[in-house]
């Protein structure tokens, strides 16, 4: 694998230096091992003041980009890395927050919303305005969204509970390096009823009609691939479904670059709205995608995947394969035009959780990710400190 095995020969190269100098070593006076400690844990203090540093310059490098973007009406602006770093930072959460109130309509109607705001944070932690970004709202999950709309039925109630319960929200005081600088956080308030979560849904939800999914499930027990790609080709135009059925047979067929073409095809038409589908289709076009070097297309497609809730929650799918897209969607985010780095760490330190609370992830791809989260947190400690040696020198 491409970034994986430059990754390998870098662990490999340190456990050959391990090896060499880990012989036993002849007996230290007092005094030397004293120092050696000493020297160690002045090292492990100065890297982490480094690091702090280095996130730091990192969150003002991206809130400088945001703010930039904000002021042209027609670009899409991400805020993922504002709010990665200030994740990394520990500012990212609400000290004091105040749950909304579910709009009494939409809770009776059965209606789900996600409203995004734009909060600005003074120094002191308080919410000094809320600017109203997006809602959707509809049926069901809100994470997979199926068959949701923008700016949907009573999306102005949702608004209007969100914007409320947010004035009263607390954020940490910004600490004194930072003070003076705008502070923007984007929140996502979660309206969802009692019972449409995720975790209800492992058994896959498709929006086709019983006499469709009858007709896929005789096909598919049979084993009749051919006879499902054709049935399911035919029908793609009509739901997006029947393309995820299309390109699945064509991998039982072993045609992989028709399932591929297809696959990808039914991601960019909206298939993260399926559960075990959208997160098949993501890890198996991510690692063809990767192994090609087209690190844009990774990200692109894995970006609105579910494969970190996934990896907490699915029950089908492997938790190995699962840790191997998500590994190689970290890698890419790395590598891309604009790199998304607190993205990266942020995703890596879900598999490494997910690893020691688990298991379940093969001993060399945690080893990946391991030295993956060790090569990114060096590159941001070397950035605090040529920031302190400019704040020492200026």
């Amino acid at each position: 694998m491409r970034a994986q095995t430059c990754i390998t020969r870098r662990v490999m190269f340190f456990w050959s230096l391990v090896f060499y100098y880990g012989r036993p070593m002849q007996p230290l006076s007092y005094a030397v091992f004293a120092l050696a400690l000493f020297t160690s844990n002045a090292m492990a203090s100065d890297d982490k003041r480094f690091m702090r540093k280095g996130l730091e310059t990192l969150y003002l490098q991206e809130l400088k980009a945001y703010e930039a973007c904000r002021e042209n009406e027609s670009e899409e602006c991400s805020f993922s890395e504002v709010y990665g770093f200030l994740r990394l930072l520990e500012l990212n959460l609400p000290e004091e927050k105040t749950a909304p109130r579910y709009p009494t309509a939409a809770q009776r109607a059965g209606y789900a919303a996600v409203v995004t705001t734009e909060l600005t944070i003074s120094d002191a932690g308080v919410v000094e305005d809320v600017k109203l970004l997006s809602c959707e709202s509809g049926f069901g999950d809100a994470d997979l969204k199926l068959n949701w709309r923008h700016d949907g039925r009573y999306c102005g109630k949702f608004e209007l509970a969100a914007k409320d319960a947010l004035t009263s929200f607390k954020f940490p005081i910004f600490p004194l390096e930072l003070q003076g600088v705008p502070r923007k956080q984007l929140w996502r308030n979660t309206f969802l009823l009692q019972g449409q979560n995720s975790n209800d849904i492992n058994a896959q939800i498709t929006d086709l009609k019983s006499s469709q999914i009858k007709k896929i499930q005789k096909l598919s027990k049979a084993k009749d691939w051919s006879a499902l790609e054709e049935y399911a080709f035919q029908n793609s135009e009509e739901n997006n479904a029947f393309l995820y059925y299309a390109a699945d047979s064509a991998l039982m067929l072993g045609d992989g670059p028709l399932a591929i073409s297809r696959f990808t095809q039914f991601l960019k038409n909206g298939g993260h709205s399926y559960w075990h589908f959208g997160v098949k289709a993501a890890a198996i076009t991510v690692s063809h995608y990767y192994e090609l070097g087209n690190d844009q297309e990774v990200v692109d497609l894995a970006r609105d995947s579910l494969l970190a809730k996934y990896l907490e929650e699915g029950n089908v799918i492997s938790k190995a394969a699962i840790a191997d897209a998500l590994l190689k969607y970290a890698s890419s985010l790395t590598l891309i035009e604009k790199p998304e780095i607190a993205k990266a760490l942020g995703i890596l330190e879900k598999i490494k959780r997910h690893g020691q609370l688990y298991g379940g992830i093969p001993k060399g791809l945690m080893d990946m990710v391991n030295q993956q989260t060790v090569n990114i947190e060096s590159q941001i400690i070397a950035i605090g400190k040529s920031r302190v040696r400019q704040e020492e020198q200026g």
